[in-house]
């Protein structure tokens, strides 16, 4: 162009000219200042690594089934309706208080003022109603525990309104799980490696299947502020090493660990091991429907006096303890008074001599799915010998496991990782295990029915006493999760670290 041309240009395209380079330049550079803006924040408290065995395959919380994805994000960086506590009990989350209607149909939460998603947007009951639409429509995670959703609406910008078809008193536990997220109507992100939450951290950086790094959000404005301003979580398949990477000071703690390492982590010195309780089971689900063996209840008690749970706890470093019913610990229904079909081979004997094994094709079939190991499949094999019961373990891959299990109910027994909430299966005549009880279904409608905290949990142990005398399954263990950390850190969750990891509460002491 020409001195003589320049001179001719319009003064307004020299000013679009102008914004556009400016906005070019801004696009480039603002991610750059926002995330500058956040490491800043970040490390204003430091940095702690902790390792985990369990890596998200991607972070999308919405669709990602994964439980290395709830460990990491639900609370740090995705908050739900309501929180839970150490003992599994609801507390606020978003809302901070509720009241529940005297026919237990309808839930009113009353929500936290003040609070922003991370990208500076306020978080109000719109955002929640939008949130509980999507799970629904595009049937994200956990969405089927919403099944009995009447109608929701939200007369205020701090109130959600939440009619049942029928009274569920579980209703704030499902809200404390994936199914109670609130999600950001308005992100833009790629959520399988980004975030759009709304909690005391977000997503800085992600190595799939190597390493996760959470900075402290600078919006947050809720009560439970993060102490610590960068988590790093390292993963390793199997928790292999981390008990020692923790004496050699290349992390500072590794949560969940496998038994091979918690009985590294408790022969080190100079470093702290701590013992908590999950929501996970492992139970030995039978099928109950009436053309297997173990429809009969003489059989089902005959198996059950034959598995020795504490001897199937023993080999598991800590990692697991023996249980006596459907729940622990966590559960409103947990009674730790009751515990019924204590081993007793000879017992187990006597009860199984009725049926001559002609009567089951000469054995029984344990068929689970492989990625459970196969040490507790010859455990409860050797047991049931011992009480005159032959079986045959067969373990299969996660799609034949699918399909021969799961969808055909092609066995006698199999092993099956459940849930304390997942005691509703047995109120489920169409679930795997195919129990078909109306006592014990009445019992489970009357505790979902109750209208305080207090009846629900009375009325639960009830339906998990009916349970555990019927025994439509035997519980064998649940989950303790082994911890080990540097002295100096203070903070961590000792009880479902293996899925809720509050790494906001952690600190260096």
């Amino acid at each position: 162009m020409t001195q003589e041309q320049h001179k001719r240009l319009k003064p307004g395209l020299t000013f679009l000219i102008t914004l556009v380079a400016l906005s070019l330049v801004a696009a480039l550079i603002w991610p750059l200042v926002n995330r500058w803006e956040r490491r800043t924040v970040a490390e204003q408290g430091g940095t702690v690594r902790i390792g985990a065995r369990q890596a998200p395959g991607s972070l999308d919380i919405r669709t990602e089934p994964g439980q290395g994805v709830e460990q990491a994000l639900l609370g740090n960086v995705y908050q739900t309706l309501v929180g839970l506590d150490d003992q599994g009990k609801p507390e606020p989350g978003v809302a901070d208080h509720w009241r529940v209607s005297a026919d237990g149909l309808t839930y009113t939460f009353h929500l936290r003022a003040g609070e922003e998603f991370e990208d500076g947007s306020a978080l109000d009951s719109d955002a929640a109603l939008w949130s509980l639409q999507q799970i629904l429509a595009n049937k994200y995670v956990g969405w089927q525990s919403l099944n009995n959703l009447a109608q929701v609406t939200n007369p205020s910008s701090d109130e959600l309104r939440v009619e049942l078809k029928s009274p569920d008193a579980r209703l704030p536990r499902i809200l404390a799980s994936r199914a109670g997220i609130v999600y950001n109507r308005g992100a833009r992100v790629n959520y399988a490696s980004q975030s759009a939450g709304s909690g005391p951290y977000a997503v800085e950086d992600y190595q799939n299947g190597q390493e996760l790094t959470l900075s402290r959000s600078k919006t947050y404005n809720g009560p439970h502020k993060a102490a610590i301003g960068t988590v790093i979580l390292s993963y390793k398949e199997g928790s292999s090493g981390q008990a020692q990477q923790v004496a050699d000071g290349k992390l500072d703690a590794a949560v969940d660990l496998s038994p091979q390492e918690a009985g590294t982590a408790k022969g080190l010195k100079g470093f702290a091991t701590s013992t908590g309780v999950s929501q996970s089971n492992l139970v030995l689900a039978f099928n109950d429907s009436q053309t297997s063996i173990l429809s009969d209840q003489r059989f089902k008690e005959a198996v059950r006096y034959g598995v020795d749970r504490p001897a199937i706890a023993a080999g598991s470093n800590g990692t697991a303890k023996a249980l006596n019913g459907p729940v622990n610990d966590l559960s409103a229904g947990y009674d730790a008074g009751y515990a019924p079909f204590q081993h007793d081979a000879a017992k187990a004997r006597s009860l199984a001599g009725y049926f001559n094994p002609s009567f089951y094709h000469g054995r029984l079939r344990l068929v689970y799915e492989q990625s459970l190991g196969g040490q507790v499949g010859q455990q409860v094999k050797d047991q049931l010998a011992e009480a005159g019961i032959p079986a045959e373990v067969t373990m299969l891959d996660q799609a034949a496991f699918q399909d021969q299990v799961m969808t055909k109910r092609d066995y006698e027994l199999t092993l099956l990782t459940m849930s304390n909430d997942d005691i509703s299966q047995f109120a489920d005549p169409n679930s795997t295990m195919l129990f078909d009880d109306p006592e014990c279904q009445q019992l489970f409608r009357l505790a979902t029915g109750a209208s305080s905290e207090q009846d629900y949990a009375s009325r639960l142990k009830q339906y998990a006493r009916s349970l555990a005398d019927k025994s439509p399954s035997d519980w064998l263990t649940a989950k303790t999760p082994v911890n080990v950390r540097a002295f100096r850190l203070k903070g961590l969750n000792e009880n479902m670290s293996d899925d809720r990891l509050a790494a906001w509460r952690i600190d260096r002491g």
